[in-house]
């Protein structure tokens, strides 16, 4: 069916989608076509992964979190997620769990067979490829060091995951990894120190009392040694726990983060549980500092990887979109936006709308949206492009708005400022071992309570209509029946738990 480019341009307008209609069947400006990059784009753009199997697209029923199997799966899947990256207008591709999680072997070398050694390389190949640089995830003194402190006395501090800062010889242990990592010529590296806890032996302590002064000296020194050897890469400094969620950086903090600039190329505060520099606090602070200044997105929603890949569905472009365009303003020009699984139709369409709002914050977040939806979807026309646009939008607000607390339990209602939480974990899984839940604890207290989840539902419902009303008018068949299956999983999770939180209710 050939879409009239008049009418098109007139619906799309009439439907709020000012810049969709402008661009709309434009020669020009075909939908395979990598974005443009705007005056006021993010500058560095970076996918974050977290883990390698975060972007799966089938799951892994067994083993414990993080897995690090990196499989024909996992290369194909961190593969198809940067060609829609690259679509996207994203240009650094963050990763952990390429070597190791948990544990590096003793001898290091042992971490990587010829079979692992290969996918990596073909993995940055692929990157290079598609104009994406990729930053390898590198633990700082933790994220990595578990059998090294099981061996080696001298570096064992309080903190079976954290190597005592105070002693030398946890120093060259350190350099020992990333000597190695330094082989395979990646184009940047994201130091994170702070995830796993710190040393709190006597001596540490004495040293560094503060926690935020602690990890700025080992991020410092990991920064520094990186930068002698390897003067053109790319350093991130992420500050995940470096200080308290609720008070955030003290002024002694900040001093010295703006020291610690002048060894990187950013510093990402991240946001789980809350920016640790107050937006009302974050534009001054960044004319402070000697490098750029970034978030995660202002809200992500982490995967799981045992459960199925369609089973949930919460796009959250809105929420996002309105924080890119504040961190902008603000100064920022750094953004770690979170990934998961194209294969879940909300993941996929919030991962397009990262890179593609990052390109030029100056747009419209349903213009973005729209122009997201049509390029995925090739609708046959104009109102079903406008009621896919809608679908997602309230499928949005059916959840978030519906939120009585966060993932810690703090109120929203009475923190009216208060985004909502940085990181929602789904929590699916199947019930095997390795901690994973096997309930779908986004659904459950403290994140909806039943009011909540009969409004998310009837939500959910109206969605399902929405897209059973069009579904024959999509070109993009599979892709608008996965959309449709996974409204329908949510809402049967949501139907569920809301029966049987009734039926427990009864005598």
């Amino acid at each position: 069916m050939n879409i009239n480019r008049r009418d098109f341009v007139k619906t799309a307008s009439a439907a709020g989608l000012g810049l969709l209609a402008r661009n709309a069947l434009s020669e020009t400006n075909p939908a395979s076509k990598t974005p443009l990059i705007g005056k006021q784009a993010i500058t560095d753009r970076m996918a974050f992964g977290a883990w390698i199997n975060d972007v799966r697209t089938e799951p892994l029923p067994f083993g414990s979190w993080p897995p690090v199997i990196l499989d024909d799966i996992a290369e194909q899947s961190i593969i198809r997620t940067m060609d829609l990256q690259a679509k996207s207008g994203y240009n650094m591709f963050d990763m952990f769990g390429l070597f190791a999680a948990w544990g590096w072997p003793v001898d290091i070398v042992s971490a990587v067979d010829k079979d692992r050694d290969a996918r990596v390389r073909r993995i940055m190949r692929a990157a290079h490829d598609r104009g994406i640089k990729v930053v390898y995830g590198l633990g700082v003194y933790s994220w990595g060091f578990d059998k090294i402190i099981e061996a080696d006395p001298a570096v064992k501090g309080p903190n079976p995951h954290a190597m005592c800062a105070s002693k030398e010889e946890s120093w060259q242990w350190q350099k020992k990894i990333i000597d190695f990592i330094l082989r395979y010529d990646f184009d940047g590296y994201h130091l994170e120190a702070s995830d796993l806890g710190r040393c709190t032996c006597d001596a540490c302590m004495k040293k560094w009392p503060v926690q935020a002064t602690y990890y700025n000296g080992i991020t410092a020194r990991c920064a520094d040694y990186i930068r002698k050897q390897a003067p053109d890469k790319y350093i991130a400094a992420i500050t995940i726990s470096w200080a308290d969620w609720n008070t955030g950086f003290t002024e002694e903090d900040k001093t010295n983060l703006v020291e610690l600039s002048s060894k990187v190329d950013s510093i990402l505060d991240q946001g789980h549980h809350g920016q640790y520099i107050k937006q009302a606090e974050r534009k001054a602070f960044i004319e402070r500092l000697h490098c750029k200044f970034g978030t995660s997105g202002g809200f992500w929603v982490y995967p799981p990887f045992r459960c199925h890949r369609q089973r949930w569905f919460l796009p959250y472009t809105q929420k996002t979109g309105a924080h890119i365009k504040q961190l902008y303003a603000d100064g920022g020009r750094t953004t770690l936006y979170y990934q998961g699984p194209i294969t879940n139709p909300g993941v996929e369409v919030n991962i397009a709308f990262g890179g593609k709002i990052m390109s030029d914050t100056s747009r419209r977040v349903e213009d973005v949206l729209a122009e997201v939806l049509e390029e995925l979807y090739q609708p046959k026309s104009p109102a079903a492009l406008a009621k896919l646009v809608e679908t997602f939008q309230l499928a949005e607000n059916g959840y978030f708005s519906n939120m009585d607390y966060d993932a810690d339990g703090v109120h929203l209602k009475a923190l009216p400022a208060y985004p909502g939480p940085g990181e929602l974990h789904i929590g699916f899984g199947i019930g095997l071992a390795g901690g994973t839940s096997a309930v779908p604890v986004y659904l459950l207290e403290p994140n909806l309570i039943d009011k909540g989840r009969a409004a998310y539902a009837k939500a959910l419902e109206a969605c399902l209509k929405n897209v059973c009303d069009i579904e024959d008018q999509f070109t993009a068949t599979q892709r608008i029946q996965r959309l449709k299956g996974s409204i329908y999983t949510a809402l049967d999770d949501v139907i569920t738990i809301a029966y049987a939180r009734e039926t427990a209710k009864k005598p």
